[in-house]
């Protein structure tokens, strides 16, 4: 390949997502006439900054080229080999894994287990087939939305699922999934979706070409489009971090996970839809009302830099340092692990927080009952489902006024400037100087949970989706 005309290519590219930047910035500054106008421009060279970033992509791609150009001879035995190879790879890859957990043991607690998947109702005797395609099956919302629609509607939808990565410690058990960390071309994907044949392909879309953390996972996702687009498959695309869609003539529905990320990034003159994750109000209820603590603050995440970075454990030692009755509960795991935990030695609080590692889902309940306030202290967020857990449970929840944050909680005055830990400590003292404020904003959020974020609500919304388009696909078979 040329390699000039790659970097020319790279620098196209790159042009225009600094002409995205200018034109995002007019749109925020601009009157309203002016705000749709651009907004169209917009969009228009969103899409086009996405096709110059797959034509590149393409052109990197020997197997495309020998696919289009040549014709592939020798598929089958190339194939073949792929396959073999393949496996070689997976079985040097278990052999790491095995070393690894040794080393990991220490981000979980010592009775975890993974939660059993379990389809709730009567399996009906001919269902559709629906393919979860997601970038990675961490434990997170992304893959308990999954997890929900396998219980939820696993009795009328044989569902499967394929992914990028896996932890090595499983959070789920019982579910049909299948790991490929690679694909080198289009045509193993398309593979793939010609052995299972399913009638509704659901991507859980978590790549972008314009961020590092998640770039990686974009060529991943790339391939499987290309593959949608050798046949007539029906793609329901979920948009479930703050980025912009893979846009696809493929795509039947754009499923947002927040108003915020349909707001800030929907591809206009689709069929956009938002869907906010569900959860289990009953499970997530807390069983003595009068029996609430008053000194211990928390938070529930994944410790990996995704949502939460290295500041984020300041608003903690900060409220410990001026309020020393406090107690403060950090439930999760991963790398910033360490990182938290020699902030606080460094800060000399260290008798006041309580590190748990990674725990079992069911014991998420037991670890909620025991704060009186719940801290989400993000610098990115698409909706955020632990927040919604913790209002389940009755409990207030403060935080950054970041992404979908606003949107969960309906209420900014218990929330901060984004990073600003000195005024998100006096909104936590605050209220944790009050009781009374403290019990009536839990139970307003416990009932705000019960109507905008009941897993009975998403699933109603996703049954009705999936309806929608299995009758569309009928219609123009």
């Amino acid at each position: 390949m040329d390699t000039s005309k790659s970097e020319s290519n790279k620098s196209i590219c790159s042009s225009s997502s600094e002409i995205l930047d200018v034109f995002q910035t007019d749109i925020e500054s601009g009157s309203s006439k002016q705000i749709q106008t651009l907004r169209t421009k917009f969009d228009i060279l969103r899409v086009e900054n996405q096709h110059l970033y797959t034509q590149l992509e393409m052109f990197s791609d020997l197997h495309y080229l020998i696919f289009y150009t040549l014709k592939a001879t020798k598929r089958e035995l190339r194939e073949r080999y792929h396959f073999l190879r393949h496996k070689l790879h997976r079985f040097k890859e278990d052999i790491l894994k095995q070393k690894r957990r040794s080393r990991n043991h220490k981000n979980f607690s010592s009775d975890f287990q993974p939660y059993q998947v379990n389809i709730i109702h009567p399996i009906q005797e001919r269902r559709p087939r629906i393919l979860h395609v997601i970038g990675n099956f961490r434990t997170g919302g992304s893959a308990q939305l999954v997890v929900d629609l396998i219980e939820h509607l696993g009795h009328r939808f044989e569902q499967e699922v394929i992914t990028k990565e896996l932890p090595d410690i499983a959070g789920y058990a019982g579910i049909n999934i299948h790991l490929f960390e690679q694909f080198k071309s289009f045509r193993e994907p398309l593979q793939i979706l010609q052995m299972l044949q399913p009638d509704i392909v659901h991507i859980h879309y978590l790549g972008t070409h314009e961020n590092d953390w998640v770039g990686r996972d974009w060529k991943w996702y790339d391939k499987v489009f290309q593959a949608i687009q050798v046949n007539n498959y029906t793609v329901i695309e979920n948009i479930n971090i703050p980025t912009d869609p893979y846009v696809s003539n493929k795509v039947k529905y754009y499923v947002y996970v927040s108003d915020y990320v349909a707001r800030e990034h929907g591809h206009l003159n689709s069929r956009n839809v938002t869907v906010y994750p569900g959860s289990d109000v009953c499970f997530f209820s807390r069983k003595d009302t009068a029996d609430f603590p008053d000194d211990c603050i928390g938070m529930v995440y994944r410790l990996d830099g995704d949502k939460i970075n290295e500041t984020a454990i300041d608003v903690f030692i900060k409220v410990v340092q001026r309020r020393s009755q406090t107690k403060v509960l950090i439930v999760g795991g991963g790398k910033l692990l360490e990182v938290y935990q020699d902030a606080v030695k460094q800060a000399g609080v260290t008798d006041a927080f309580t590190f748990t590692g990674y725990i079992s889902y069911k014991q998420l309940p037991n670890q909620f009952e025991k704060m009186s306030i719940f801290i989400a202290p993000v610098y990115w967020e698409s909706f955020g489902q632990v927040s919604p857990f913790a209002m389940s449970m009755g409990l207030p929840v403060v935080g950054y006024d970041v992404g979908a944050i606003p949107e969960i909680l309906g209420d900014r005055n218990l929330l901060a400037a984004p990073g600003d830990s000195d005024a998100l400590a006096d909104i936590v003292i605050e209220l944790l100087e009050d009781r009374e404020r403290r019990l009536s904003i839990g139970s307003r959020n416990r009932q705000r949970a019960r109507e905008l974020f009941s897993t009975e609500t998403m699933i109603e919304r996703y049954s009705i989706l999936y309806e929608n388009v299995l009758k569309e696909a009928r219609q123009n078979a």
